[in-house]
């Protein structure tokens, strides 16, 4: 057994299709579109499981609360670059 942390261990795509409850062929598709960072070793594909989980934390969808807050950031900002200049 490795002595590394968990989100460390590669995962082949069978493996990573279990964890992640989306298709082998889904996960094919993104990494043909380059999306999904990955390894290749004599015709395998490996995933490390941290950058699995990082990719996936990028179509995060914010909730209400975080998007009307972006919003009031950016409105804010906006006034505040027009009332200096």
């Amino acid at each position: 057994m490795s002595n590394l942390p968990d989100t460390d261990r590669l995962l082949d795509l069978k493996s990573l299709s279990k964890y992640s409850s989306l298709g082998v062929g889904t996960l094919r598709d993104y990494i043909r579109s380059g999306g999904l960072p990955h390894f290749k070793l004599k015709g395998k594909i490996l995933v490390r499981l941290a950058e699995f989980n990082n990719w996936v934390e990028s179509f995060r969808v914010g909730t209400k609360q975080e998007l009307d807050a972006l919003v009031n950031d950016v409105i804010e900002s906006l006034n505040n670059a027009e009332s200096k200049g």
